[in-house]
């Protein structure tokens, strides 16, 4: 599939970020959905920039903290299009129309192709082009 998220292009990549354990999909709106892909099946918590109405969540400043089993997990903003991991665990990221934002690092103006993840995000560090680890849900778009 072919996403954009601000100055990125993904062409023929499936997953275009993959913040953790959630895929982070654009659509040509602007809007962002993210889809937790760390069980055996893909489950939306984010679609359009709403919460999907099976998951539990709460209203803060301009954004949705997420809960799972009653903790929270991260929280969004579709304003800013910022995703800030609760738990401490991921960098930060945030999307604009000029610079993909990980944790202190800018990435602008590129253009990523033929690969499973554009941008991989993990608590070591992050990655541009490359597969999908292992024992994650497939997505299927």
């Amino acid at each position: 599939m072919n996403f954009h998220f601000g100055s990125q292009t993904f062409s023929d990549v499936k997953i275009p970020i993959l913040w953790g354990t959630r895929a982070v999909l654009a659509h040509p709106s602007g809007a962002l959905s993210i889809i937790d892909i760390g069980g055996e099946s893909a489950k939306p918590e984010i679609v359009s920039d709403i919460p999907w109405n099976e998951v539990e969540y709460s209203e803060k400043e301009d954004g949705f903290v997420i809960y799972q089993d009653s903790s929270q997990i991260y929280f969004y903003s579709p304003k800013r299009k910022l995703l800030r991991d609760l738990k401490g665990e991921l960098p930060e990221c945030e999307l604009t129309s000029d610079y993909t934002r990980i944790g202190t690092n800018k990435i602008s103006n590129s253009t990523i192709s033929g690969s499973q993840v554009g941008i991989g995000i993990f608590a070591t560090g992050f990655f541009i082009g490359g597969p999908l680890p292992p024992g994650l849900a497939e997505l299927k778009i």
